[in-house]
């Protein structure tokens, strides 16, 4: 290698950067005063707003040891890539403003470098999938997400001839075919979807099932996820954390301490706490909070039980009475059987909703466990325990009055 990559940043009054060739140094703005071939490649990209001068030298080795740099560089691409099982991008450790940084752009240049780099990659299809999940109706969040995120996804379909596909395919469970109403893929039906539906009735209840997706030869990608939901008795469940961690708490409303409890007397207020944890970045995160049978789901700061599609409001005497982070969640169901919540985008960190529920009627409720998940990933998925709560006491008729909120409660 007879040149050397080099980036830097200026600092005010610091020459910092020297040629390794001539031995020149330049800062401050300066322009190298020298006839060295090295200097001349210099490409000088400038932040006026930071007082940055940033320096990228070219890059000039054998050919084999640009290859290794190349394997090396996709090898660590690959590796910082937050992956699930049908979604995958990359993130930054922090918002850079300045720069325009953002999980979305540079999930974009991202797959416009690999595009361009290793095509057959595959993981690539995945970042197709988050980039577009990540859209708002038909944009992304600012210009400089919108612009490299159609420059890459444009690249991505120039190679993989996207819109011009040419093939036929074929589903399979357990070794019998299932029926498609159209199993080509054309120019014309390009932006159409099949679907399929099997009852878990249907399924092997002992060993596995195989689940075969077959494509013939030809132009285009074949996209396809396949889902399972099952309903468990409530006492089997227990927490599953899958990309998302969600918890639930019961506490006596007029409780300053929190305490846990498993009981209530019927028009006794109770405090339900979530704590919701995000490892990553989300995008449109539905969380739903199924409530015991035997009571109703009412918000503090309103004087009606029936809430539907409401946004969280601040409270001026008690900012925290509904937890912390809360305002990340744009819209709150508070329906019959259970409470929803709902985040177009969830930064990694921790959360905590509180709201409260009055028993109306005594006896012993299983209560379904919590849980959380994309929208448009559900693979990515968290759920607490299933648990049993126990009404006691008065009668229906007079307990739904709410009780008075307790100047301690928390």
């Amino acid at each position: 290698m007879t040149h050397k990559y080099q980036a830097s940043r200026d600092r005010p009054g610091r020459n910092f950067t020297t040629c390794d060739s001539c031995g020149s140094h330049f800062g401050n703005g300066s322009e190298p005063e020298t006839e060295c071939e090295e200097c001349r490649d210099v490409v000088r990209l400038r932040t006026n707003v930071r007082g940055e001068d940033v320096r990228l030298y070219r890059l000039i080795t054998r050919p084999e040891m640009r290859k290794q740099i190349l394997i090396e560089l996709l090898n660590d691409m690959n590796n910082a890539l937050v992956v699930s099982a049908s979604g995958a991008h990359w993130e930054e450790s922090y918002p850079d403003w300045w720069n325009w940084n953002t999980d979305t752009r540079t999930t974009a240049l991202g797959l416009m470098a690999v595009a361009q780099i290793d095509p057959q990659n595959d993981l690539l299809p995945n970042v197709v999938r988050w980039l577009m999940v990540a859209r708002t109706a038909d944009a992304w969040e600012t210009t400089q997400e919108t612009a490299w995120a159609v420059m890459a996804l444009t690249e991505w379909m120039t190679l993989t001839g996207e819109l011009y596909p040419d093939y036929t395919f074929g589903v399979t469970l357990n070794s019998e075919r299932l029926a498609l109403e159209d199993n080509t893929a054309t120019p014309d039906n390009v932006r159409e979807t099949e679907k399929l539906v099997v009852d878990v009735a249907d399924l092997l209840a002992e060993g596995a099932n195989r689940l075969t997706i077959s494509r013939s030869e030809g132009d285009g990608n074949l996209y396809y996820t396949a889902h399972l939901t099952a309903w468990l008795p409530v006492p089997e469940i227990e927490p599953l954390n899958r990309g998302l961690s969600v918890s639930r708490k019961y506490s006596l409303l007029s409780d300053p301490d929190a305490a846990p409890i498993t009981s209530a007397e019927v028009g006794q207020p109770v405090q339900v706490t979530l704590t919701i944890i995000a490892p990553n970045d989300l995008h449109y995160v539905v969380v739903e909070d199924p409530i015991p049978a035997g009571s109703d789901a009412v918000n503090p700061n309103l004087e009606t039980t029936s809430i539907v599609g409401t946004q969280p409001t601040l409270s001026r005497e008690r900012p925290l009475s509904q937890g912390w982070g809360w305002w990340w969640f744009s819209n709150v169901e508070m329906r019959d059987e259970k409470v929803v919540l709902y985040a177009t985008y969830l930064p990694r960190g921790t959360y905590q909703f509180n709201y409260v529920i009055y028993p109306s009627l005594a006896g012993e409720y299983n209560v379904i466990p919590p849980t959380g998940y994309e929208f448009y990933f559900p693979e990515v998925y968290g759920r607490g325990a299933g648990s049993l709560f126990t009404i006691t006491g008065g009668t229906e008729s007079g307990a739904m009055q709410p009780a008075e909120e307790t100047e301690g409660a928390s």
